[in-house]
């Protein structure tokens, strides 16, 4: 009897669990709906966006084998977009056009963008 009740409990917490992170997963993916910066926007005033969360929409131009780190064009301008220190990685879609949530760093001088979120075709990696 405590067995089966144990049972049922674990099962409603797995339950919540799992609701909890499909409701702050669509929370998350909110962010990606934000108004989107020029990526030259970003790059001419660097100073102002660092540190700053962005949106960012434009073609991978040039991703890294692994998929931890790509260059985001969005005919403006080009961005280094690093998403391994966010722990994930996207495959391989050069060419293909792409959402980016994420902060703007400067990193040896260069403005970058450390990818929090990323949409490609729907599909949304994080």
């Amino acid at each position: 009897m405590v067995r089966s009740g144990l049972m049922w409990t674990l099962v409603l917490l797995s339950l919540f669990s799992l609701t909890l992170q499909a409701a702050m997963s669509g929370q998350d993916s909110a962010k990606l709906e934000s108004e989107e910066v020029a990526i030259s926007e970003i790059l001419e005033r660097a100073d102002y966006y660092n540190g700053t969360d962005v949106v960012v929409e434009g073609t991978i131009a040039t991703e890294c084998p692994s998929g931890c780190w790509f260059f985001l064009d969005d005919e403006t301008a080009s961005i280094y977009v690093d998403i391994l220190p966010s722990n994930f990685v996207i495959p391989q879609k050069r060419g293909e056009d792409a959402r980016v949530y994420g902060t703007v760093v400067i990193k040896e001088g260069d403005p970058m963008i450390i990818g929090k979120m990323v949409k490609i075709g729907g599909e949304i990696y994080q």
